[in-house]
């Protein structure tokens, strides 16, 4: 069966049936379900790849996540698949594992399927930027969440500003003692923010650093308290570490002289998986230039 086919049971020109198949322009209701009832009957399906050599376009898009095991990045692709799928455009997936040269190849694995736009969250601020700026001579490229490169774009909060948001509020809750936790600052995230929070905050020079993990988070927190022993606030780099840091000190809670409030600067404050392992009650703040 072919589009001249649906056109004639349909009634109306192949130009009419193209736009109904395609979802690129607007057409009549009536004209919508008289195509679509047609194409129906006949068993029609567009012909994908056909499609795609007459556009130069495969109406596809391709996103390379740090690590797939981070609760962060099911939320994103989820997100993006149902953008895309609204949109009528297909989304491939790729898992660097935390791995640059994985990254690589993934990147060119979609790239070689010549997918329109590349989407990716950097492995690495330093080491991701030769990759990421070779694919943005090809195609359109989008740094999340974190960056590597200056060439390519970027959707991501201001880190800066935001932890400037998170000191101020806890310091109107008289809380001047807080202890930074964060990851390898080969990630921009954690890099922007242990800046942000060494040069903003009364205990800068209290930080720590491991990776992103419920277990980073809880021997952290152990540390924190043994080396200083005044601290009043944990300022989280990610959701994951501030789940272990919170189990961590509700394991605790006993021993502890006063309560220690526990702060998460992320994009996935959102994420029901995370809320429900938070301490009951937590009062989430989000920064002003939070997306």
């Amino acid at each position: 069966m072919t589009v001249h086919d649906v056109a004639s049971l349909a009634g109306v020109s192949t130009a009419s049936v193209s736009r109904v198949l395609s979802g690129r322009r607007n057409v009549g209701a009536d004209v919508d379900e008289r195509v679509r009832s047609a194409a129906t009957e006949l068993g029609y399906q567009v012909n994908a790849v056909g499609r795609s050599l007459r556009r130069q376009s495969t109406e596809t898009v391709g996103l390379v996540i740090a690590d797939i095991t981070n609760l962060f990045f099911p939320s994103l692709t989820k997100a993006l698949e149902d953008a895309f799928a609204h949109e009528g455009l297909g989304l491939l997936l790729a898992d660097a594992a935390n791995d640059v040269a994985r990254e690589r190849d993934a990147v060119a694995r979609l790239l070689a399927r010549q997918v329109d736009a590349l989407l990716i969250t950097p492995v690495s601020r330093l080491q991701s930027r030769r990759t990421i700026d070779e694919a943005n001579q090809r195609t359109t490229v989008v740094q999340l969440d974190s960056r590597a490169s200056t060439k390519a774009h970027y959707v991501g909060m201001d880190n800066s500003q935001a932890v400037s948001d998170v000191l101020a509020h806890l310091a109107e809750l008289g809380r001047t003692s807080p202890v930074f936790i964060g990851s390898d600052p080969h990630i921009s995230t954690t890099w922007e923010r242990q800046r942000a929070f060494s040069r903003l905050a009364p205990t800068g020079d209290r930080v720590l650093t491991g990776d992103f993990s419920l277990d980073w988070g809880r021997t952290a927190t152990i540390e924190a308290l043994e080396r200083w022993p005044d601290t009043d606030a944990l300022f989280c780099a990610d959701d994951l570490i501030a789940v272990g840091a919170a189990e961590q000190l509700r394991s605790m809670g006993h021993r502890l002289p006063s309560p220690i409030a526990v702060v998460e600067l992320a994009s996935t404050s959102g994420n029901p998986a995370v809320q429900r392992r938070l301490f009951p009650g937590t009062l989430q703040v989000r920064p002003s230039t939070a997306p």
